[in-house]
């Protein structure tokens, strides 16, 4: 019976992956860049609003107001231009809400399992959250970043982690769980 117990025991703990950081600005900001820059999901968003600024310009200047086409393009031009800059603006702001939430808990700690991930943080506060709430992950050479769209982020720092086994468990469950992009 015992023998049963221990090995229940070690295939859980294969299963988990152990992470231990402390949440910086810059982890978050790279998460953001990557995800916006390099990501289907990433450029489609950040992409279509002006597109659809830029379709909106066209169509009131060919249907509507008949302006010369040189007062067109630089209003085109333009607002595109403030858009994007507007949406890079935004996505930061969002960015840093998360950041200032994630070190509002101080030193952290992440355990990933087949249910999903905990986080404890030195503050006292824990939370749990299943693997349906982040339907994509993707990596960078720093970092796990769980992501469900350019608006939030759970970025898990590889620095954090307590072996390098753990770096190849939390691959292994993220592949699992979730889509990577």
């Amino acid at each position: 019976m015992k023998m049963d117990q221990a090995g229940q025991a070690e295939s859980a703990a294969s299963d988990t992956a152990l992470f231990d950081y402390l949440p910086t600005v810059a982890d978050y900001d790279q998460a953001r860049r990557r995800f916006s820059l390099r990501t289907r999901q990433g450029l489609t968003n950040g992409l279509l609003l002006p597109a659809l600024f830029g379709a909106a310009v066209l169509a009131t200047r060919a249907l509507a107001w008949r302006f010369p086409a040189v007062e067109t393009a630089a209003v085109g031009v333009i607002g595109v231009i403030a858009l994007f800059y507007a949406r890079q603006r935004v996505r930061r702001t969002r960015t840093r809400t998360q950041y200032e939430e994630h070190a509002a808990l101080g030193n952290c700690r992440t355990t990933l399992t087949a249910d999903g991930l905990t986080t404890t943080g030195s503050s006292g506060e824990s939370g749990t959250t299943g693997w349906n709430i982040y339907p994509w992950w993707f990596e960078t050479p720093d970092l796990f970043v769980l992501t469900g769209s350019a608006e939030y982020f759970f970025v898990v720092p590889k620095r954090g982690a307590h072996a390098p086994e753990d770096l190849v468990r939390a691959r292994a469950l993220f592949a699992q769980h979730l889509r990577r992009v």
